[in-house]
This record gives structure tokens, C-alpha cells and sequence, in this order.
């Protein structure tokens, strides 16, 4: 199988200290079919690819530079996260978003947000990466890209997320979040100014921070279903488009 390696060491800042320099050092095995459904991720989350675009198994095995079983392979994690569908008479191909997959989505995403946010209240934990998050918004001007608002939105409420301590939480938002990426990518709803994205996010942290549940709860509510509600209109508004 195509492997490559690197040291354990590189995937925690190289933690290991410089007095155990003549130690042993383990290497992890890396597949190329992660880096390979890595690649193909950010094709699809950049918005290189088309809704619909059908994934032809010999082009894109050549353009990634990989044998056709590890594309099959890489192209299998990317359908189990929902980026991707197979079907009997297209193959593989970029799925394609409607109201009810948004909807659903959405749904998912605010339970688990809701919960994170009671969780982080209750415990007083520290929130120190959505504050990172929200100071990068801040330095952001009128010309920041799309996908850098969109980027920094997901490192804000992953951190809140990751904050919670809880593995299974973390697990389940990250089945749900290349799909929130997805939505944002096809569909690449109106965004207000960087300015006013952020000034948004600071109120969300500033609730936290004040440990108002009552009014977490409320400003994150409204603040996902606006986001569920532009991708809606988005969509609508590429319907009448392309009908």
C-alpha cells in the first residue's frame, strides 16, 4: 500500500526536548489515501468543483498522481463525511445540496452548539481559542476573502466545541462540519462585512464570558438560524439561476 512516514514528534510541535535527541524516534505511518481524500477535500471546500461535478476515477486518479484503488479508497472517506455521493449510473460525484439537506444540517449542528455552550458556561472553562479567533477577525479589512471569514468563523465555534472537553462531542461535530463547509462553498451565501462578522462573534464570546446561559442560548440560536437562512436564500436565489 502507498504509505509515507513522518516523526510522532512533528504532530505535537515537536515536543520532545532537546536532551532526548539521541532517543529513539517512532514514525506514524501516514497513507496516501488520507492525503489523497485531503487534496479532494479542498478541491470541494474551495469551490474548485462544481455541485454535481462527477469524480471520473482514471482523470483523477491522474491528476492526483495515485493508483486508481486509492483514489476508490479516498474518495469512500470523503461519501462517509456527505461530501461526496455513488451512485449506480454516475459513479462518484460532488453531492449536491438542497433545502431539507441545509435544514438537517443546521438542525444537527444547533443541538450541538446549544449543548457545547451550556457545558462551557456551567464549567467557567477558559475560551481562549475562540478569543484567538475573534482578535483575527478583528484585524480582517473590507478585502478579506470569503473563504477567510468563512475559515475563521468554523475556528470559532470548533473551539467552543473543543472546549467542552468532551471526545464524543468533538466527534460528532466533526461528522457534521465538512458538511456546514460544504454548504458554504456551493451555495456562498451574502456575508456581511468583515467588520460586522466580527463584531457578532464578539458579542457571542462576550455572552460566554459572562456567564449568561439565557442569553447564550438566545444569541446563538439566532445567530445559526440566520446562517440557515441565508444558505436557504442562497440556494434559492442559484435555483432561479440555473432553472
Amino acid at each position: 500500500m502507498e504509505q509515507s512516514t513522518t516523526p510522532e514528534g512533528a504532530e505535537r510541535g515537536g515536543a520532545a526536548e532537546a536532551g532526548e535527541a539521541g532517543r529513539e524516534i517512532r514514525l506514524r505511518t501516514v497513507s496516501v489515501v488520507d492525503a489523497a481524500a485531503d487534496a479532494l477535500r479542498q478541491m470541494i471546500l474551495d469551490g474548485s468543483l462544481e455541485p454535481g461535478t462527477r469524480l471520473r476515477e482514471t482523470e483523477f486518479s491522474t491528476r492526483l498522481g495515485i493508483a486508481r484503488h486509492t483514489f476508490r479508497a479516498a474518495a469512500q472517506i470523503l461519501i462517509n463525511e456527505g461530501l461526496l455521493r455513488r451512485s449506480p449510473n454516475r459513479g462518484v460525484q460532488l453531492t449536491v445540496l438542497d433545502a431539507d439537506d441545509i435544514l438537517d444540517i443546521f438542525r444537527l449542528r444547533e443541538a450541538l452548539e446549544i449543548e457545547a455552550t451550556r457545558l462551557v458556561v456551567i464549567a467557567g472553562t477558559d475560551l481562549a481559542d475562540a478569543e484567538l479567533a475573534v482578535e483575527r477577525f478583528n484585524e480582517l479589512d473590507d478585502t478579506a476573502s470569503w473563504r477567510t471569514v468563512v475559515d475563521l468563523d468554523m475556528d470559532f465555534h470548533r473551539a467552543i466545541i473543543d472546549a467542552t472537553g468532551s471526545e464524543r462531542i468533538s466527534r460528532a461535530y466533526a461528522g457534521v462540519q465538512s458538511e456546514i463547509l460544504l454548504c458554504m462553498a456551493q451555495l456562498r451565501p451574502h456575508y456581511d462585512r468583515p467588520a460586522e462578522v466580527a463584531a457578532e462573534h464578539r458579542e457571542l464570546l462576550e455572552a460566554l464570558q459572562a456567564s449568561d446561559p439565557d442569553r447564550v442560548e438566545k444569541l446563538f440560536r439566532r445567530h445559526l438560524g440566520d446562517a440557515s437562512e441565508n444558505l436557504t436564500n442562497a440556494l434559492q436565489a442559484r435555483e432561479e439561476v440555473t432553472a
